[in-house]
């Protein structure tokens, strides 16, 4: 079987022609340019398990770029694809979403056990969660549940629809919404801004002259071996040591924190951290440590979504998995995940309102660091843990570094070696 990255080149391309996705070039990886409300889209379609939130205003093309793709990808008409999606509001009810009891068996003549009659979005392995935010808290716990367990559960019986994509759009705060539970984020692998058309895709706009669903018909379609090849395809891409590192040490980067041991949370109290358990850190105020300010970590979930997502982002250009590709995609895997210092970001040139942006200067920072100044420290650490180099000697080496890894990470751990 073909390559099917080539049909999802003509696939961009054709949403391109048919004014069916206009949005601006708002991701560099490396010299390159991309759309990362499309591009996000069409990795998390390649990969299985993983969902992307679309985050942005009213007519940002959220729902119908997802519903586009999956007219794609599951070769079906767009009205269908449409049937599948659930839509949230406050009254919205379980038995909507994910099924309810077959009928029959409340009549004295039915003689078989309790069946559940599962929706056609409950069992589909294209899962869109319109307008997420208007789900309240309780419907929310239903989606926490299925995107960690990959399972819909209801009365007693399961529903296994098998590897799915799963995609869910959010606006931005309205007088029926309500804030998304943390934990839910956490499980959420990407939030990616969309915007409104600018005046250049407008004027694009104009050109399309036939009906939207018209228009889906004429993108290229996928047979269901060629969805099902995508996530192995994208499994063959490699990632260089240097990427993985990478990761690890961003990770910790975000992670480390002497504010509070991670076992006892209860330091926290009703305050965050960063109004004042930091104050006697040693790293606090330093503009290369990280750690500091956020005040949360992260957890491993988000180093697989990083090494999904780049693998995923580098198939759909066809180019290496690099540092280009991970700086380029780890800040829309991150920043919703934390909550940055309030004091750093409301200055300039972020005004609260940027920080996506303050996350991709942590993300470079990060990487930059782990490359350049971390390159011995990390080459002392390795050797130590390989026995090429005595354990007393590494950390004697590693206490002239000061960094928050160093001091945080290595050295306890090579401590507990001796």
């Amino acid at each position: 079987m073909p390559d099917p990255r080539k049909k999802i080149q003509l696939l961009i391309t054709s949403l391109e022609e048919l004014r069916l996705h206009v949005g601006r070039k708002d991701l560099a990886v490396g010299k390159q340019r991309i759309n990362a409300q499309l591009y996000f889209s069409l990795a998390n379609a390649c990969l299985r398990g993983r969902a992307v939130l679309l985050y942005g205003g009213m007519g940002a093309n959220k729902t119908t770029l997802v519903n586009l793709l999956g007219s794609s990808f599951l070769s079906m008409d767009l009205d269908d694809v449409e049937d599948l999606m659930v839509t949230g509001h406050p009254e919205q009810t379980e038995e909507k979403i994910v099924g309810f009891l077959d009928p029959r068996q409340w009549t004295a003549a039915y003689a078989g056990s309790a069946q559940v009659l599962w929706t056609a979005w409950a069992q589909s392995r294209w899962k869109l969660i319109n307008e997420i935010n208007r789900f309240p808290s309780g419907k929310q716990n239903l989606f926490l549940e299925i995107l960690q367990k990959r399972k819909i559960s209801y009365a007693g019986q399961l529903c296994r629809p098998g590897d799915t994509c799963y995609f869910a759009t959010m606006n931005p705060e309205f007088s029926a919404t309500y804030s998304l539970d943390e934990a839910l984020l956490d499980r959420i692998s990407a939030c990616v801004p969309a915007a409104q058309p600018d005046f250049l895709a407008g004027l694009l706009l104009t050109e399309r002259e036939q009906d939207v669903r018209d228009l889906a018909s004429m993108l290229p379609r996928f047979t269901p071996q060629e969805f099902s090849s995508l996530p192995e395809n994208v499994a063959e891409k490699p990632l260089s040591s240097q990427v993985e590192l990478a990761i690890l040490c961003l990770l910790r980067d975000f992670t480390l924190c002497e504010r509070a041991p991670s076992f006892d949370k209860t330091q926290l109290s009703a305050a965050k951290p960063s109004l004042g358990l930091c104050s006697g850190c040693h790293y606090h105020n330093n503009p290369e440590a990280i750690c500091w300010q956020v005040d949360e970590g992260l957890s491993d979930r988000v180093r697989q979504d990083l090494r999904a997502f780049c693998r995923a982002i580098a198939y759909l250009l066809d180019r290496d998995a690099d540092l280009l590709v991970l700086k380029a995609i780890a800040p829309y895997i991150l920043w919703h995940r934390v909550t940055p210092l309030r004091s750093i970001l409301e200055r300039p040139p972020y005004f609260g309102a940027g920080k996506l942006a303050y996350v991709a200067e942590l993300v470079e920072k990060s990487i930059n660091r782990t490359m350049n100044e971390r390159a011995e420290m990390n080459l002392i650490f390795s050797r130590a843990v390989d026995g090429e180099l005595p354990v007393a000697r590494a950390v004697e080496e590693l206490s002239t570094f000061d960094d928050p890894i160093a001091r945080l990470d290595f050295i306890p751990h090579l401590e507990q070696m001796r």
